[in-house]
């Protein structure tokens, strides 16, 4: 349950579209740095304009892998993540939206039962569909199989549909992940389209009749939205802004519309080394424990503090980041954004050597490299088409699910 809530919320969260006019007073202005006026002014109409939009196609292209090695090959470690995904926004759900994310997560947390009901305001305005495919590293298969005896296919699909509030799964999408998996559902009939009230199930998840809510479910969305409103804080923001840089680049086009490039670049290694960076570390920390309710022992929230300063100064070292989007010139949709990480993680490895912990064997003599690349494609801007409930699905009543079948299905 936790992570479907959590995928749909991080759907909703994200992308453009997710506010209302007057929220956009309080959002943060777009980074600008050392660009002309008019080259700013492009940046600052495409951030209106893409909050504008009511229905929008998503193109995402997810590839993470770790080479450097020298028992694994590289494509061992290569992970793929590819998904098409259609949304459109109700306008209720972005007033909605709008109370949810003006309240400190403090304020949240001593009003669970308003949150809880915000959050369902959500689901019930937010239609949706998505069609994802995950290719995972030989090595997480190899290491599930032998610590937990599930055997995972290569290539994981899911394709689901939410609209007014219900979820639906395409089993025939899944039983193409495996033969193995297709004939287990054939012999047991499970084949099409199923469905399932997935509001009320959140409700009860929640806690809604009174009880208290689920603290794992609770917590993860307390935490993210703390850690966004931080980074929104004009303190945090005018620090970072210094250890970040952005340049026009040559303008190109996107089906036959001019757009403009824009790269920006993040010198974290510069920021790690400043003392600034501790202050960081420690309002993150604040903000996250703040958000969760729990109490942590100051002088343990310091040394973790420390070490995580310490691994970082490690990391960033060779630490490169990119961030490049492109906006139409005549009017600014945001056609394209790509992220682009590389990080050399021998120091870590080095790190370990020196703390004395026995080194697994595939790491002794691994000079390893983390790559990771995100590419987002936008399309169809106010111009989705409905999003219809699949007509054959077969709705799953919740009273006919015990906690293992809903641990399974979401």
């Amino acid at each position: 349950m936790e992570l479907m809530s959590m995928l749909i919320l991080s759907v909703a969260l994200s992308l453009p579209g997710s506010s209302t006019p007057e929220q956009r007073q309080v959002l943060p202005p777009p980074f600008c740095g050392e660009l002309s006026q008019t080259d700013c002014q492009i940046l600052v109409d495409a951030q209106a304009l893409m909050m504008e939009v009511g229905s929008i196609t998503l193109d995402w292209q997810v590839e993470t892998a770790i080479s450097g090695i020298p028992d694994l090959a590289d494509e061992d470690l290569h992970f793929e993540t590819a998904m098409t995904m259609n949304v459109r926004l109700d306008p209720l759900w972005r007033e909605q939206f709008n109370a949810l994310m003006t309240d400190s997560p403090e304020e949240l947390l001593d009003d669970q039962g308003e949150f809880t009901q915000k959050a369902v305001d959500l689901y019930e305005n937010l239609d949706m569909e998505l069609d994802m495919q995950m290719t995972l590293p030989a090595v997480l298969s190899q290491i599930m199989e032998a610590d937990a005896d599930l055997v995972l296919p290569d290539t994981l699909k899911f394709e689901m549909r939410m609209v007014d509030g219900y979820v639906y799964i395409n089993m025939d999408r899944v039983a193409e992940s495996d033969p193995t998996l297709a004939a287990e559902m054939q012999a047991a009939g499970i084949e099409g389209w199923i469905g399932f009230d997935f509001v009320s199930l959140f409700e009860q998840q929640m806690g809604s009749a009174g009880e208290a809510p689920d603290p794992a479910l609770l917590g993860s969305m307390q935490m993210g939205m703390a850690f966004d409103q931080m980074m929104a804080d004009e303190s945090v923001r005018t620090l970072l802004e210094s250890y970040r840089s952005i340049e026009r680049l040559a303008d190109e086009e996107r089906d036959g519309t001019p757009v403009a490039i824009f790269r920006t670049s993040f010198d974290l290694a510069r920021l790690v080394a400043n003392p600034d960076f501790t202050r960081i570390l420690r309002e993150t920390a604040d903000s996250l424990v703040a958000a969760s309710g729990e109490t942590i022992d100051p002088q343990e929230l310091g040394m973790a503090i420390l070490g995580v300063q310490l691994v970082a100064n490690v990391l960033t070292r060779s630490f490169e980041f990119q961030h490049v989007q492109a906006i139409g010139v005549e009017k600014p949709y945001l056609y394209d954004e790509s992220t682009v990480l590389e990080m050399d993680l021998s120091g870590l490895v080095t790190l370990l050597e020196m703390s004395g912990e026995e080194m697994p064997p595939t790491l002794r003599d691994a000079q390893p490299l983390f790559n990771l690349t995100v590419e987002t494609h936008y399309a169809n801007f106010d111009s989705v088409p409905a999003i219809e409930a699949p007509e054959d699905a077969e709705i799953i009543p919740l009273d006919s699910l015990d906690e293992d079948n809903l641990d399974a299905i979401l």
